[in-house]
């Protein structure tokens, strides 16, 4: 997909949109949708060639939290040097998107979904080693210790973000379906 096109760029503001409007809610409540930010930028690693999409996603991403925690009330628990474990984080999951855009057909079930699950697990484990690393909040408790509480919360992280990538490749499955029907008709 050329970068240059207004379709792209398009695209670029609809996964920086979904960012804005999911990122205040880890898990989603009754009003709010779960975060949507490792889909996001998965799929902004696929379709968005230039480095600028991850920047821009990232810095998004960080300034939704820091308002959140400024003037939103949101409390500030999660916040220590391991925080800023999310940027090699956010740009593993980027560069995998970037590396299967480079396949013959990156939106083929058997690329696309293992490449998915792979990604969020290890954005799952890569954050939460880096929170355990640097956070003063969990210093006290052993590896296993951690490891058993932050567990629960793998499924959900798993499951809503590939809720959003299943969206996306529906998405795309019926843009490309269309687009076939069009230019046959034209």
């Amino acid at each position: 997909m050329p970068e240059n096109t207004k379709n792209s760029t398009l695209i670029g503001i609809a996964l920086i949109a979904l960012i804005l409007l999911t990122r205040t809610s880890h898990f989603g409540t009754s009003v709010l949708l779960p975060d949507a930010t490792i889909a996001a930028l998965f799929l902004t690693g696929i379709l968005m060639k230039k480095l600028r999409w991850l920047a821009i996603s990232m810095v998004v991403a960080f300034a939704v939290d820091f308002y959140a925690l400024g003037f939103a009330g949101v409390s500030d628990y999660c916040m220590s040097l391991g925080y800023w474990g999310l940027i090699p984080t956010y740009a593993m999951v980027w560069g995998a998107g970037r590396y299967i855009a480079k396949q013959d057909n990156p939106f083929a079930l058997t690329v696309f979904i293992p490449a998915a699950l792979l990604t969020t697990s290890l954005a799952f484990i890569l954050s939460n080693a880096f929170w355990y690393a640097f956070s003063d909040k969990v210093s006290s408790l052993t590896v296993i210790e951690f490891s058993q509480r932050v567990a629960q919360y793998f499924t959900p992280y798993l499951g809503f973000t590939i809720f959003y990538v299943g969206v996306a490749w529906v998405a795309q499955a019926a843009f490309k379906k269309l687009s076939a029907t069009k230019s046959q008709t034209a």
